[in-house]
């Protein structure tokens, strides 16, 4: 399938406030469960633990994280398309196309693809991680990262990151074939 893509619609700025690089914990939210008990549900992310710079222009970094006790990298999704959304909790255009997002990951999930939101550029003032997704529940990987990652696809890219929502495009040999700044709805990522 081929993926094309439009001029930026919206993004985000870099917030100016200092970023925070401390590994949040995955906070609980109540929900329900059928026998109408209060359950405790955890958000689903993970801290990137490693990235490692690419030795090659356009050539994705590799990172690092641990999934379920599982230690997953960028290496391992080879053979895959990535799509890799940088996105922050504050970036109003970040929100507006997570459902569009989710609705391709679920689209694409039987399919030689792979999503992967990175949470960067967060600050003290905005809404956690966690938080975040406990009210908001994505269907995809969430990664939280801090500067050495945005640092890492700047340099693979040659081009500094400074908005959100970014999305690289990554071909199934790891390649970064498109790199994307500002939101996009699902029918301007999905168009052929």
């Amino acid at each position: 399938f081929a993926l094309v893509f439009s001029l930026a619609l919206y993004s985000c700025g870099k917030k100016d406030e200092k970023v925070t690089e401390t590994k949040k914990d995955n906070t609980p939210a109540p929900t329900q469960n059928t026998t109408g008990t209060t359950q405790t549900k955890a958000a689903s992310y993970y801290t990137v633990s490693s990235v490692t710079g690419s030795t090659s222009k356009n050539v994705a970094p590799n990172f690092t994280w641990e999934e379920n006790g599982k230690k997953m990298s960028m290496n391992d999704l080879k053979g895959n398309v990535v799509l890799v959304n940088l996105w922050a909790t504050w970036c109003g255009p970040c929100k507006k196309e997570i459902p569009d997002l989710s609705k391709i990951s679920q689209d694409l999930k039987d399919k030689n693809f792979k999503m992967i939101g990175v949470n960067v550029f967060q600050n003290p003032k905005s809404q956690s991680i966690g938080d975040f997704l406990n009210s908001n529940p994505i269907p995809y990987t969430i990664l939280d990262a801090g500067e050495d990652f945005v640092k890492a696809f700047s340099d693979a890219t040659k081009s500094d990151i400074e908005a959100v929502p970014t999305t690289f495009v990554i071909d199934k040999k790891g390649n970064i074939v498109e790199t994307i700044v500002g939101a996009r709805d699902e029918a301007t990522f999905k168009s052929t």
